[in-house]
C-alpha cells in the first residue's frame, strides 16, 4: 500500500529478512520482513539514487539525526484541517499492515495494490486474480470482521464482479463510520515477462493449495460504494 511520507523516519536495525524502521524521537517501531538483506539494499540504493536524480535527499541515511530540511519541515508545519479526520482512521492502515498474511493464507490474488482517499478516511484494496482462480471473498471478510483476531469493520454491502463490465466491490465500514475498507475485485489473463515467471509460478503453487468458496450473505439494495 501506498502511503505519504514519514518525516524523519530511520532504518534502525537489519535482519537477514527484513528492517526495523523508527521515528526520530518516537518509542515505537515497526518492522517489514519478506525479501532477503541483499534485495532491500538492492531496493534501497535504487530508491536512494532516484532521489537525488530529482534533486532530492535520502533522508533515512542521515542517521540519528534531523536534517536541515527535515527540521524545517517540522518548525513550519501547520496543523491540517483534515488532520483529525486521517487520525480517527490511522488504526485502519496499521491494523491491515498487521494483517497482510491473510491476502496469503486465506485469500489467493495474484497482485495487491493499494490507495487512500477521502483524507485517509477510506482506503481500497484492489485485489487482482488469475483467470481461473476462485475469489474467496467470504473467507477473508470473515477474517477481517473476526470478533477475536480482526478488525472493529462491518460489511455493509458489495457487488459481484463482471469481468469486462464492472469491478466485484465488498464494502467494510467501522461501526462508527469513521473508516471505509473497500475490496475491488477484477481478474487478468495476460503475459507473464520473463523475469517474472518465477515469482508468479510460485503464487500459483500457493494458491493451488488453497481451496473452498463460501458465499456471501444476501444482501438487497444494499451499496458498495459507499
Amino acid at each position: 500500500m501506498r502511503r505519504t511520507r514519514t518525516n524523519g523516519c530511520r532504518i534502525t536495525a537489519r535482519s537477514e529478512r527484513g528492517i526495523e524502521l523508527r521515528r526520530l524521537g518516537q518509542p515505537t517501531s515497526i518492522r517489514l520482513t519478506g525479501p532477503s538483506r541483499r534485495a532491500f539494499q538492492k531496493a534501497e540504493a535504487a530508491l536512494a539514487e532516484r532521489i537525488r536524480d530529482h534533486g532530492g535527499e535520502a533522508s533515512w541515511l542521515a542517521g540519528d539525526t534531523w536534517t536541515a530540511h527535515e527540521r524545517r519541515w517540522e518548525d513550519e508545519r501547520q496543523p491540517l484541517p483534515y488532520e483529525s479526520t486521517w487520525r480517527e482512521a490511522a488504526w485502519l492502515p496499521s491494523g491491515l499492515l498487521r494483517r497482510l498474511g491473510l491476502l496469503h493464507t486465506v485469500a489467493v490474488p495474484q497482485v495487491v495494490t493499494g490507495h487512500e482517499s477521502r483524507l485517509g478516511e477510506r482506503w481500497v484494496l484492489e485485489l487482482d486474480h488469475d483467470a481461473d482462480t476462485g475469489l474467496r471473498r467470504a473467507e477473508l471478510v470473515q477474517a477481517l470482521t473476526d470478533p477475536e483476531h480482526g478488525l472493529p469493520l462491518e460489511l455493509r454491502g458489495y457487488r459481484d464482479l463482471a469481468p469486462g463490465k464492472s469491478l466485484g466491490l465488498i464494502l467494510l465500514k467501522s461501526p462508527d463510520n469513521t473508516a471505509t475498507l473497500q475490496l475491488r475485485y477484477d481478474r487478468f489473463d495476460y503475459p507473464v515477462k520473463p523475469e517474472r515467471a518465477e515469482m508468479f509460478a510460485a503464487i500459483r503453487r500457493r494458491i493451488s493449495t488453497v481451496t473452498g468458496e463460501a458465499p456471501l450473505p444476501a444482501m438487497p439494495g444494499c451499496s458498495a460504494t459507499g
